[in-house]
C-alpha cells in the first residue's frame, strides 16, 4: 500500500534551521553585489600617474583616417598619453608616428581570403576582431581615463568597450565619434531598410549608444537625428565639424606639376584644368556618372573648354572596375584619367595643384560629411558636390563650390563647362575654398572638445 505524503511547506525548515539559513540567503544575494562592485579592484589596480590616457579605437587603416589621427594628436596636445589602435594598411601621417605621446597599436586586418558568403565571413571577422579587441582592453585598460571609439563600424566594438566599462573599468569616460550611420551603410547592401539584419543594427546602435558619457557628430544634421530618432541625452551630444590638418594648405606655386611623376607623361600639362577626387571606390560614390560626364565634356564641340586631367585616389573594391570602364570610354587626349595610391605626405602636395575638386558622396545616411571636401578646403581648392542633406553645412553654393542637385552625367558636364570656361566664377568660388583653409583642426578642437576632457 502506497503511502501519502502530505506536503507540509518549507515550516519545518525554518523551524529546525537557525540564524545560519538567514546568514546563508544574505551572502546569496550580497555576492554579486559584492562581485560587481569589487571586480574591478580584483583584476586590475589603476597606476598612479599624474598623467591622464585615452584609447581610440579605430576599426580602419590609421593612414586614412585623418579625423582619428586628429583627434590622438589634440589629446597629446592637452597632456594625454595616448594609444591609437586600428588597422596599419598605410604608413599614419609623420607627426603622429613621431609625437612621444602617442603609441600606436596595430589590429590586424580580417580579409575573406576563402570567399566565404557575406553572413560567414562576417561572423568570422567579428569573432576574430573580438579576440584582438579583448586582449588591447585587457593589456591597456587599467589606466585609461577615456575611451573613443570611431563609429562605423560599431560591431564587435561599441558591445565590447561598454561591457568593459561596466564589469572592470567603470573610471571609463566613453566617447563616441559618430562619422555615419553603421546601419544605413549596411543597408546599402541589402536595399532594404527592412531587413532583419538591418532592423538589428539600427537597434544595436540606438540602444547601446546612449550609455556612451559622449558622442560626437560631424554634422548638426546628425546631433539632430540621435537626438530625436535615437532618443540621446541631449546634454551628451555634441557636433565638432571636421577641418583640415596642417599639412594640407594652398599651393605658393603649381611647379609640382612639373616635377612629380603624376603629371610627367601629360604634354602641356600647363594647359589642362586639373580636376581631383579622392574615394575609397565603394558603393555609395558613383564614378559612372562622372566618366560619363567627361564623355560627354570630350565629345563637346566648344573650342573654348580646356582639356581636363582627372586624377582619383584612393583604393578600393570597385577600383578594378572603375579602370575597365576608363579603358572602355577611350578619351581623346583632352580628357586624361588617372588613378594614384599616394602616401600621406603626397596627398595634400597633388591636391593643392587641382584647379577643382569633385566630390561624388551621396551618403548612406544623408547626415554626415566627406573629409575629402574639407581637405579640398585646406589646399584652397573649391568643389563641385553632389547633393544630399547634410551637404550645405559645409559647401556653400556659388560661394566655395557648387552643388550638383541633379545628379546627371548631363548636369556634371554642364558644371564642369560652367566653371572651367568662366574665370570670374572659379576665381570666386576659389577665393571662398582659400577663405575655408583659414578654418583649422587645432582651433576648431580646443574652442569645442577641450574643456570636454581638461578639469579646469
Amino acid at each position: 500500500m502506497v503511502e501519502i505524503i502530505k506536503y507540509k511547506g518549507f515550516d519545518h525548515i525554518w523551524q529546525y534551521s537557525g540564524p545560519w539559513l538567514y546568514y546563508l540567503l544574505a551572502a546569496y544575494i550580497s555576492l554579486p553585489i559584492l562581485a560587481y562592485k569589487l571586480l574591478p579592484y580584483f583584476f586590475h589596480s589603476r597606476r598612479a600617474s599624474t598623467r591622464k590616457s585615452v584609447l581610440i579605437l579605430v576599426l580602419g587603416d590609421l593612414g586614412h583616417s585623418p579625423r582619428m589621427c586628429y583627434h590622438a594628436l589634440s589629446f597629446s596636445k592637452i597632456g594625454y598619453d595616448v594609444s591609437l589602435c586600428g588597422y596599419i594598411e598605410t604608413r599614419p601621417p609623420e607627426e603622429v608616428v613621431d609625437d612621444l605621446n602617442i603609441d600606436i597599436v596595430p589590429i590586424g586586418v580580417v580579409h575573406n581570403v576563402h570567399s566565404l558568403p557575406f553572413v560567414i565571413f562576417a561572423i568570422q571577422k567579428i569573432f576574430t576582431q573580438l579576440k584582438q579587441l579583448v586582449k588591447i582592453l585587457w593589456d591597456k585598460g587599467a589606466g585609461i581615463d577615456v575611451v573613443m571609439i570611431q563609429n562605423p563600424p560599431s560591431i564587435p566594438i561599441l558591445l565590447i568597450v561598454l561591457l568593459f566599462k561596466l564589469f572592470i573599468h567603470r573610471q571609463w569616460k566613453v566617447v563616441i565619434d559618430w562619422h555615419n550611420l553603421n546601419y544605413t551603410i549596411l543597408n546599402l547592401r541589402f536595399q532594404n531598410i527592412n531587413h532583419p539584419l538591418v532592423r538589428l543594427m539600427k537597434f544595436y546602435e540606438s540602444f547601446l549608444g546612449r550609455f556612451a558619457d559622449l558622442n560626437i557628430t560631424v554634422t548638426k544634421q546628425m546631433k539632430k537625428f540621435l537626438i530625436n530618432d535615437f532618443g540621446f541625452d541631449k546634454s551628451k551630444v555634441t557636433t565638432f565639424y571636421d577641418r583640415p590638418g596642417m599639412q594640407f594648405k594652398p599651393a605658393e606655386n603649381k611647379q609640382p606639376r612639373k616635377e612629380h611623376e603624376i603629371f610627367q607623361d601629360v604634354k602641356n600639362i600647363e594647359q589642362y584644368r586639373i580636376l581631383i577626387s579622392s574615394t575609397s571606390f565603394t558603393p555609395d560614390e558613383d564614378f559612372d556618372v562622372l566618366l560619363d560626364a567627361l564623355e560627354l565634356y570630350d565629345k563637346s564641340d566648344k573650342s573654348t573648354t580646356p582639356p581636363i586631367l582627372l586624377i582619383v585616389t584612393g583604393k578600393g573594391p570597385l577600383k578594378e572596375k572603375f579602370v575597365q570602364r576608363v579603358i572602355e570610354l577611350d578619351y581623346s587626349p583632352k580628357v586624361i584619367v588617372k588613378t594614384a595610391w599616394l602616401t600621406s605626405e603626397d596627398y595634400p602636395i597633388i591636391l593643392a595643384q587641382a584647379d577643382l575638386g569633385i566630390s561624388l558622396h551621396t551618403s548612406s545616411s544623408g547626415i554626415d560629411l566627406p573629409m575629402k571636401i574639407v581637405d579640398f578646403f585646406g589646399c584652397g581648392v573649391p568643389v563641385i558636390s553632389l547633393s544630399f542633406p547634410a551637404i550645405n553645412e559645409l559647401v556653400k553654393e556659388g560661394n566655395n563650390g557648387l552643388i550638383a542637385e541633379d545628379s546627371t552625367a548631363e548636369n556634371i558636364d554642364k558644371l564642369l563647362e560652367k566653371v572651367f570656361t568662366d574665370e570670374t566664377l572659379l576665381s570666386r568660388l576659389k577665393e571662398g575654398a582659400l577663405l575655408e583653409s583659414k578654418s583649422r583642426w587645432d582651433e576648431n578642437w580646443m574652442s569645442v572638445l577641450r574643456s570636454r576632457f581638461v578639469n579646469e
